[in-house]
């Protein structure tokens, strides 16, 4: 917000349209770690690719889905779809375009991985959606809104 405001002198939502591009490698970069350190754990699987995770803590070793890998997968696709946006689309000159676009594939991404990750806290167990998905709800819907904010409008000078 304040380097928008102090330094590059364009609106938040510009800084944030060309932020977000580099946020979903760094959350490639971060899941990749998460699978390193047998974090975040998918739920027990039988399929041919399963993980077993044996620093996760748990009593007995099952396969497991590698939840990181999916997620680090799909930040990369949206890190490489954003650029593409951005470079060849233009979408740089519809403020809020990218953002919007970011928001929607993340935590939609997020919404649906979540189905195949371990049950983090106990009282998710009930619930029929976990927190995770929950969370997700409203980014997308935020994501929505940018997007056609950003398609309402007319094009801007995209600047750097």
């Amino acid at each position: 917000f304040f380097w928008s405001r102090k330094v590059s002198k364009k609106t938040l939502l510009w800084a944030l349209d060309r932020i977000v591009i580099t946020v979903a490698l760094a959350g490639m970069f971060i899941r990749t770690g998460n699978l390193m350190n047998h974090e975040i754990v998918g739920a027990p699987a039988d399929i041919s690719w399963a993980f077993l995770f044996t620093k996760a803590g748990y009593a007995e070793l099952v396969p497991r889905h590698p939840a990181q890998i999916y997620e680090a997968l799909a930040y990369l696709l949206i890190f490489i779809f954003l650029g593409f946006l951005y470079a060849k689309r233009e979408a740089g000159t519809r403020e809020g375009l990218l953002f919007g676009t970011f928001l929607v594939m993340v935590f939609g991404a997020r919404f649906v991985i979540e189905f195949y990750k371990e049950v983090q806290v106990a009282f998710e167990q009930t619930m029929t959606l976990n927190m995770g998905q929950w969370l997700s709800i409203p980014l997308v819907l935020a994501g929505l809104y940018f997007i056609v904010r950003a398609l309402r409008k007319k094009k801007t000078d995209p600047g750097l």
